[in-house]
């Protein structure tokens, strides 16, 4: 039987970093470590979508327009805040349309 080898990720961390530098094929780093082509290929994948998404996240217009967003939004939390809460006030102090016809 054989056993499950557990990787880190500091571990493949570096098998992709080979990999990528071309310093290794995923074919040679599968047979090395007794891995399939498509589970090192994995790695390679994962790594990249994170690294492009770690880019795009980091970038001053993104943030500048998710810090105007938030704001935007608040805003408009705030507002709605403001109309429900004399609503409730209206509707204690004159009581609903029924109320009064009766």
């Amino acid at each position: 039987m054989t056993e499950i080898q557990r990787w880190t990720d500091k571990k493949k961390a570096d098998i992709v970093l080979q990999i990528l530098r071309q310093s290794s094929k995923v074919i040679d780093v599968a047979r090395q470590n007794d891995l399939t082509p498509s589970e090192v290929q994995g790695w390679v994948d994962t790594f990249v979508k994170g690294v492009e998404q770690s880019l795009r996240i980091k970038s001053p217009d993104v943030l500048d327009q998710y810090d105007q967003q938030v704001k935007a939004l608040q805003s408009a939390i705030g507002e709605l805040y403001v109309e429900n809460t004399v609503l409730k006030k209206a509707k204690t102090l004159w009581g609903t349309k029924e109320e009064t016809e009766s």
